[in-house]
């Protein structure tokens, strides 16, 4: 009797000791589920930029040089001073042209000389051949020269027309209004017409302004798919593009730009297109060769599924983020990422539904099938609601 008393009291022992570890290993898994931060994606519509590195190009950039040869007696600017188109920049010494010019005028008065009198020959002649005075031969001479002679006056009369361009070429005007470079040639030099010498100086219009930028076959082609899906709206509509660009200092240009080319072909050793922006250029703070920072805004990412970036992990075969289940468990979503925000959030091409939570802090303390306390951005805990 005392030895069954003895077991019944071990084997009741037993069974609180085994009660109270159950109840103790329930209660540390509970403590063990790792608390993390998530966020809830929603689709919405994100307006994109786009940043790319540029260099600012005058609108029109056009060299001065010489038509003419001679000696450079004067330069009638400032070297980096505004000109207007029609301003006088250099003068070539006149005297030999306004020479040639008289010399054409007098070949052109003697011309003019000899056709009247073969006129006057071809009227007598062809009325005595009417009169059969005078022989079909002699007929046909006169009308030759008179044909020489009005083909000579013709030539005579290009030859002082000529004779007056050129003399008009020895005062070298602005072709275009803009910023004047340094002189090429110094007052005193003779330059040709037909070597490097006729080079002057350089005209660069700096308003508008250009800026010079390229983008990638890859995104181009990505821009182009998702305008296809309906994903982004009116990209190609130039007026709906706005272009802005910061210094390198990072301050940024007040004036907002559009872009106005496109280049229909890839550079074929970049795989790049090439695109402009102009932007107005009053006060001309932006400058030839300046190197810039392009923003390109206007376009709009529809029903778009954000998550922050910390929240994507780069997988061996694509990219991944935990997923929390409707059971509070972890789930491993295999996702696209597409464009980013300017916030630097993820915008999520495939691989997410409208509503699902996502894993945002503690990634590195979960895996897949575990149970997690979860606080969503934004949103109550359960436990606060009760």
């Amino acid at each position: 009797m005392l030895l069954k008393n003895r077991v019944l009291t071990i084997a009741l022992a037993l069974m609180v000791l085994t009660s109270c570890h159950d109840e103790n290993s329930n209660a540390g898994q509970q403590q063990q589920a790792p608390s993390v931060s998530a966020v809830r994606v929603h689709p919405e519509d994100i307006p994109l930029t786009f940043e790319y590195a540029a260099r600012a190009q005058g609108s029109k950039e056009t060299e001065v040089r010489a038509r003419v040869g001679g000696i450079l007696l004067k330069r009638n600017y400032v070297e980096g001073s505004n000109v207007k188109e029609g301003d006088v920049l250099f003068e070539i010494d006149p005297e030999p042209f306004k020479v040639a010019l008289e010399q054409a005028k007098a070949s052109l008065a003697q011309n003019k000389a000899q056709l009247k009198a073969a006129q006057t020959q071809w009227a007598r002649i062809s009325k005595l051949f009417e009169q059969r005075v005078v022989s079909e031969k002699s007929r046909d001479d006169a009308l030759a020269n008179l044909d020489s002679l009005r083909a000579s006056t013709q030539l005579a009369q290009a030859q002082v027309d000529k004779a007056k361009l050129d003399l008009g070429y020895t005062t070298v005007k602005a072709p275009i209004s803009g910023v004047t470079s340094m002189e090429a040639q110094s007052e005193g030099s003779l330059i040709a017409a037909t070597d490097n010498s006729s080079l002057l100086t350089t005209i660069t219009q700096l308003d508008p302004m250009y800026v010079i930028f390229s983008a990638s076959e890859n995104e181009i082609l990505a821009l182009t798919n998702m305008v296809d899906r309906g994903l982004i709206t009116n990209p190609e509509n130039s007026q709906d593009i706005i272009a802005k660009v910061k210094f390198g200092d990072d301050t940024q240009y007040t004036e907002d730009g559009q872009i106005n080319f496109i280049n229909p072909s890839i550079d074929e050793s970049t795989g790049t297109i090439k695109l402009r922006a102009v932007f107005p250029n009053p006060k001309g703070r932006l400058r030839p060769g300046q190197f810039l920072r392009l923003f390109m805004e206007g376009m709009t990412r529809v029903n778009a599924l954000v998550v922050p970036q910390e929240a994507v992990i780069q997988g061996a075969n694509s990219a991944y983020v935990y997923r929390v289940s409707p059971q509070g468990t972890v789930e491993s979503v295999n996702v696209q990422t597409g464009l980013t925000t300017k916030d630097g959030g993820w915008i999520i091409d495939s691989g997410l539904n409208p509503g699902d939570v996502i894993i945002t802090s503690g990634v590195m303390k979960i895996r897949p099938g575990m149970a997690v306390n979860v606080q969503i951005d934004g949103e109550t805990p359960a436990t606060e609601k009760k």
